[in-house]
């Protein structure tokens, strides 16, 4: 899942780095205090691209994509500051318009060259990312990479450090620059007016929750060290074909889920996974419409072999998930490091972001790509609308030692065609 960066590795290339801030000054003495869900993800980063054609984009400059950013970023202030630790050693963002960092490239393909290719794991080169810290006071929270395609189209790629908010923030960051470019006014609520933390269930119990791991003390470089080599797949799905694997009445992105996990269990033998983490948005947190982390974590746990039971019990196991989110938010205020990405073999439901919103000069993105940086060895499985409205896309990371097996019981259950034939 690495990005190569180095010139002459790959048809990216001419790299050049700018800052870009605010277009005024924030208020002197600002900070941001995360929640103790925003800390718990604060090892994962969130990698969004955007494409959009030749047509759509030819005539955009720099400067007509860096001006909305100006404009935005006096909303958000934080975004652009920069990590520092109270006495207590808890982190909080002072806003002092250090900025993010703006990527410039050039690609030697032409967007038609560059779309050909099925798996659009293809698109983490077009994603300029450095992790948070050794020096958290000098470590941007967003890198921005524009790069041209030789025919004149553009991709826009984005790095965002996940403890400031999760995808759905990141996806309305964006589509609100798009509505910026378009001469919009745009309202963003004020952190006064927004809930702050997550409600306590009605009922919680002392365990630890099962989605969430301790890691080794990583200090202030927020990296994930991974046990096995890790690589990502991805393909289209079409939602009728999701449905035709069960008759009855299911949302998709369950469907999908129960067919994955039997096939990577199949893939795994003794080790096959009996629990799953699922992670899906929160219909309230989609209200407000700001940068914050909302989603919803949950843990689902089988007495059963996964391999052997039918996908209707499978769908019925995940229908009584464990909801653990407050659990994450408390344990993320201690002071330890946590991964939640792969702590166990996690499912995410992007089903519901409309990336496709974004739109330049009222013409949507060609292809979206969407995936997370810092996934633990069990693996993840992102779920996001593709350009087509009846598709789903699928982003696989698993370890690099068993991608072939799980390409081939995907293949068997007939959610990947003609793996034989190279694509």
């Amino acid at each position: 899942m690495g990005r190569l960066q180095e010139e002459g590795s790959s048809p990216i290339h001419s790299f050049r780095l700018s800052t870009v801030s605010a277009s005024r000054p924030t208020e002197t003495g600002m900070t941001h205090e995360p929640t103790g869900l925003d800390l718990a993800m604060k090892l994962h980063y969130l990698k969004v691209v955007y494409i959009y054609s030749a047509q759509t984009a030819r005539d955009l400059t720099v400067m007509h994509v860096k001006w909305p950013l100006f404009q935005l970023f006096e909303h958000i202030p934080w975004i652009v500051g920069r990590f520092r630790r109270h006495d207590s050693g808890r982190l909080f963002i002072k806003c002092n318009d250090c900025g993010t960092r703006f990527v410039e490239s050039q690609c030697d393909l032409t967007l038609e060259e560059w779309l050909r290719v099925p798996d659009r794991s293809v698109d983490e080169s077009l994603v300029y990312h450095q992790p948070v810290g050794p020096g958290l006071a000098y470590s941007p929270l967003i890198y921005i990479q524009m790069t041209r395609f030789k025919c004149g189209g553009l991709a826009f790629g984005l790095s965002w450090a996940h403890i400031m908010g999760d995808l759905f923030s990141l996806s309305h960051f964006f589509n609100l620059w798009s509505r910026t470019l378009a001469g919009e006014e745009i309202y963003w609520p004020k952190p006064s007016n927004l809930q702050k933390g997550c409600p306590n269930p009605t009922s919680t119990t002392d365990k630890e929750p099962g989605s969430i791991k301790q890691v080794d003390p990583v200090g202030d470089l927020w990296v994930v060290s991974n046990n096995r080599k890790m690589t990502t797949y991805s393909f289209n799905v079409k939602v009728n074909d999701i449905k035709s694997q069960l008759p009855a009445n299911r949302n998709e992105f369950e469907i999908l889920t129960g067919i994955i996990w039997k096939c990577i269990a199949k893939a795994r033998g003794k080790s096959e996974p009996v629990a799953i983490t699922i992670i899906r948005p929160d219909p309230n947190g989609l209200k407000h419409r700001a940068v914050r982390n909302t989603q919803m974590i949950s843990s689902v746990h089988v007495d059963f072999s996964v391999v052997h039971a039918n996908l209707d019990d499978i769908l019925k196991a995940m229908v009584e998930a464990t909801d653990e989110t407050f659990l994450i938010n408390e344990l993320g205020e201690r002071d330890e490091d946590f991964i939640v990405y792969g702590a166990k073999l996690t499912f995410v439901d992007m089903s519901e972001v409309d990336f496709y919103e974004a739109k330049v000069r009222e013409t949507s993105p060609r292809s979206v790509y969407c995936n997370v940086q810092g996934i633990g060895d069990n693996g993840a499985v992102v779920v996001y609308p593709a350009a087509k409205k009846d598709e789903r896309v699928v982003m696989v990371t698993l370890p690099e030692d068993e991608m072939e097996k799980v390409k081939g019981e995907l293949e068997k259950c007939g959610l990947v065609k003609e793996l034989s034939n190279g694509e």
